[in-house]
């Protein structure tokens, strides 16, 4: 099957990372693969790209679409957070930069059939990693309590009706169990007030309840934590976010790890000894031009950061 997958902040990640001949490169989101695709053009003959997803469909489809790169790209079915013991197994020790797009890839809105999209009808799974992540959507909409559904609504999805949508929730299971995606929309609509919005009433229901089942959040501060200390001095980190929570977590470390001392400023002599490991290279977050948006609307809220380990 074809992969439908548009790439975002092409040219800016490129840039960012400016591979050259013979360089390997890890994607530790390889997705629809458009990017390890493009460092792949720009590094050979002998360059190679790591490419991780813990999305198996999402590895088949990359690496039977970019079979002309042969060994040059070696696909794992593994998460970023596990990139520490994929690069042992892989014996992929020396890179000159990492890339994570933790957006979903347009495959896994269109193709996935995992209930990622609230414009079609599929199981609420939610999982990118079927075959090892017991947790669903259906699992977490028909059994967790009222409480911490009100949680993560609030939390994940920032939204302000997560207390509304929380006691619609638990109202509808007692009547019969929420299966499907256009079950959970049709709730959504029904409960929150009627307004013009440029974003739809299940956007924000539908974010929370992925990033509580693929546990997302933490991830990304456990694997930021690990990524800097896995690279050399000169070679960079660059990640790509789709929401405010993930920018945060991102923007907070990159500027910790930037700057020497921690230490409150009433402090007069430093006593936490900690020394800066990357220097930042986008000093604010690099976001779509104009005409990217135009042509790949899902891509608005992207936002690109990058530092470089000293």
């Amino acid at each position: 099957m074809n992969t439908v997958h548009k790439p975002v902040l092409m040219d800016e990640v490129i840039e960012a990372l400016n591979p050259k001949a013979n360089q390997n490169f890890i994607d530790g989101t390889l997705g629809g693969g458009g990017h390890a695709e493009e460092i792949l053009k720009r590094t050979g003959p002998k360059g190679k790209v790591l490419g991780l997803d813990w999305d198996n469909e999402a590895v088949l489809r990359t690496k039977e679409r970019l079979s002309d790169y042969g060994e040059r790209l070696i696909p794992v079915n593994s998460s970023y957070i596990n990139l520490k013991e994929v690069i042992q197994e892989e014996k992929f020790h020396e890179f000159s930069g990492i890339l994570l797009d933790l957006g979903l890839s347009s495959d896994q809105l269109q193709i996935s059939g995992r209930g990622f999209s609230f414009q079609k009808n599929e199981p609420l799974d939610m999982r990118f990693d079927a075959g090892r992540n017991e947790l669903t959507a259906e699992i977490i909409l028909n059994t967790w309590t009222e409480d911490k559904i009100e949680e993560i609504i609030r939390e994940y999805g920032e939204d302000s009706w997560s207390r509304k949508i929380a006691k619609t929730i638990v109202e509808r299971r007692q009547e019969s169990p929420i299966k499907t995606t256009l079950d959970l929309v049709g709730l959504l609509i029904g409960a929150l007030p009627k307004k013009k919005s440029k974003t739809h009433p299940a956007t924000k229901t539908f974010q929370a309840l992925r990033i509580a089942v693929n546990n997302e959040l933490n991830n990304v501060r456990l694997a930021l934590k690990d990524m800097i200390n896995m690279l050399e001095p000169g070679s960079r980190l660059a990640v790509i976010t789709f929401h405010s929570l993930e920018d945060r977590i991102v923007k907070q470390y990159f500027k910790q790890e930037s700057i020497d001392c921690h230490c409150p400023p009433e402090i007069p002599v430093c006593r936490c000894e900690h020394k800066a490991q990357a220097k930042l290279i986008t000093k604010k977050a690099v976001k779509p031009t104009d005409k990217e948006i135009t042509e790949n609307f899902r891509c608005r809220s992207a936002k690109l950061r990058v530092v470089e380990k000293i």
